[in-house]
């Protein structure tokens, strides 16, 4: 057997992170990185504005004429893509009361925007016959978000919505039908769902969380590392279609 620590190496693979201006994008280009891979970044230029990184391209998530350009994109500028990062499920609407013209927007850009993502940039890795995608969720999208853990009700609104478990929700059985497909090509997909990282919400909320958890603290950002580099990785190589929750134990009670 070869040294199974070189097995979780990201040296010479090139990652493409999508949406990474959304939460947990900043921590995911760090990770992937310190993992030792070449990281492009896809998004609205103007949002990614903060990053250093130069390997940049425009990408409207949810057009699907922006996924046709992406496509084409990456068979120019970088050529062979070992790790695709899906991103863009998020949402910023709150409360309830949304309008039908809304929330299908809403679905376009989150939903629309994840399978366009998939089908697209999985044209290349089935050619390829190489490549892990990795949809990123998180723990609401496995046990919905409780109301209770919010100490205002604009808090409460933000996560306790009308569309927010549904949209973080849908990367759970998308992946298995993606998975499915790309299999037959050598491929692989799964997803990953983040608890939120320590100081993204209020500590009314934090106390809640860590409460309910079994490991008593929030995600730092090397937690989020160390599970995306093991599925960005040859070591995940016999995995695929699975949803890994990365959120202390939460969902396990």
């Amino acid at each position: 057997m070869e040294n199974i620590l070189d097995c979780f190496s990201l040296d010479g693979k090139n990652a493409l992170v999508i949406c990474p201006e959304n939460p947990y994008g900043s921590e995911i280009v760090q990770g992937l990185l310190a993992g030792g891979a070449k990281v492009w970044l896809a998004g609205d230029l103007n949002s990614m504005s903060s990053f250093a990184n130069p390997n940049k391209l425009a990408y409207v998530h949810g057009d699907p004429q922006s996924a046709k350009s992406l496509e084409a994109a990456v068979r120019e500028q970088i050529g062979c893509i070992d790790i695709v990062v899906e991103n863009g499920l998020h949402t910023n609407l709150t409360g309830w009361e949304q309008s039908f013209e809304t929330i299908n927007q809403q679905l376009q850009q989150s939903h629309l925007g994840m399978m366009l993502t998939v089908q697209s940039l999985g044209h290349i890795l089935s050619e390829q016959g190489h490549g892990s995608m990795i949809l990123v969720t998180d723990y609401g999208a496995l046990v919905g978000y409780d109301p209770h853990n919010y100490g205002s009700k604009t808090a409460r609104e933000q996560d306790f919505s009308f569309v927010k478990g549904f949209i973080k929700g849908g990367a759970v059985n998308y992946v298995r039908q993606a998975s499915n497909y790309l299999a037959e090509h050598g491929c692989r997909c799964n997803a990953i769902a983040f608890s939120p990282l320590d100081g993204m919400k209020d500590k009314d909320f934090e106390c809640q969380y860590i409460r309910h958890s079994q490991v008593k603290r929030m995600m730092k950002p090397s937690d989020l590392a160390g599970a995306l580099i093991f599925l960005a990785s040859d070591a995940s190589e016999y995995i695929t279609g699975i949803t890994l929750p990365v959120d202390g134990g939460y969902t396990a009670k």
